[in-house]
């Protein structure tokens, strides 16, 4: 299907069963105008809304949305999402029950559970093994279980680490998956939750490319551009938390030749951190210097609406407006459409700027 072009698209709620993730009925009641936004900078990473009339019955089991395309004798189906779902409130009129029901991916489920008492997880524990056993272990087998893939990892904690009771399973692993190198807990669009080593997708050729010449994936005119660097710090202060004698160290920028620098900018921004398990004003030196440099960038982002295409947060892409004078490549970290049968659809595009 060419993904430039226009072509009809009608949409589809399937009923999910909790047990076994598998459609079971189709649900007519949901009107035309809901929304989806998929983020990667949102802890859940999707939710959405969806316009209806007379309340489904979806009690404790799940919504899917598909969207179904028809250009030039093909026909396409998407899965947009697996989602719990809520009808927070509604409107009454006669025999009629109008709302808007709200979906939540199943990472929902994961954020909102919390361990009850305190956690200490052993040193040279494998942490995405243990990450993938917490996240097998929430539900039972007659409330449905939560379905989990993971890459292989061996990374092991180099120390003892703790939780308080209440803090949420989420955290945790996403904790654990940052130490072995991983991204942030991810989840697909049939409710699979993913954990995978983080690889950057500029280093890749880019899944989109939007331009505006003869041929090109169209856009809106319109594309909102954002640089602020308004509060990158210049100077980075580490504290060792777990050493007597206060055991501090300090890393600057003051290049000229850096437009974040303490002599660019006439002013010092600090950012200060504390940390434990350092040993050793030397490596505490090295990790100021590190923190530095990794602070010392900006954000970079355009958003741009064009008809909806079948890329996902995560992946790269180029965005090349020609007549605006201004080309960008970057990685998506939101995609936000309307279920209406153009699905206008708005990309996030972001990189970060080193100077």
């Amino acid at each position: 299907m060419d993904w430039r072009y226009s072509r009809k698209t009608t949409f589809r709620y399937m009923l999910t069963e909790r047990t076994t993730l598998r459609d079971v009925e189709e649900l007519y009641c949901f009107e035309d105008g809901g929304e989806i936004e998929e983020n990667d900078l949102s802890a859940i990473k999707a939710a959405g809304s969806l316009p209806y009339v007379y309340p489904p019955k979806i009690g404790n089991d799940y919504l899917r949305v598909y969207s179904v395309h028809e250009q030039k004798g093909e026909t396409l189906e998407v899965l947009h999402g697996t989602f719990i779902a809520s009808t927070p409130s509604s409107e009454l009129n006669r025999g009629v029950t109008r709302g808007s029901l709200k979906m939540y991916s199943l990472l929902q489920i994961v954020q909102d559970i919390g361990i009850t008492k305190p956690l200490s997880i052993p040193k040279n524990t494998v942490a995405i093994s243990f990450a993938s056993s917490l996240l097998a272990g929430i539900g039972t087998e007659q409330t449905g279980r939560l379905a989990v893939m993971a890459d292989a990892s061996s990374a092991k904690l180099k120390s003892t680490w703790t939780y308080d009771a209440g803090t949420s399973y989420l955290e945790i692993v996403n904790d654990l998956a940052s130490f072995a190198g991983f991204a942030p807990v991810g989840i697909d669009a049939f409710g699979v939750i993913r954990l995978f080593a983080y690889t950057d997708p500029t280093l890749r050729a880019p899944s989109v490319v939007l331009r505006d010449d003869e041929g090109g994936c169209s856009f809106a005119p319109a594309v909102t551009h954002e640089l602020d660097y308004f509060s990158v710090p210049n100077i980075v202060v580490v504290i060792l938390s777990n050493d007597e004698e206060g055991t501090v160290a300090t890393a600057r920028n003051d290049d000229a030749l850096s437009v974040y620098s303490t002599v660019s900018r006439g002013r010092e921004i600090v950012h200060t951190e504390t940390v434990s398990d350092i040993e050793g004003q030397a490596a505490l030196d090295a990790y100021a210097a590190r923190r530095l440099a990794e602070l010392s960038s900006s954000v970079e982002s355009v958003e741009v609406t064009h008809r909806w295409m079948p890329y996902a947060t995560g992946e790269g892409a180029l965005l090349s407006y020609s007549e605006a004078g201004f080309e960008m490549g970057g990685t998506i970290v939101e995609k936000r459409y309307v279920l209406t049968p153009s699905m206008p659809t708005t990309m996030r595009l972001r990189r970060f700027i080193r100077r």
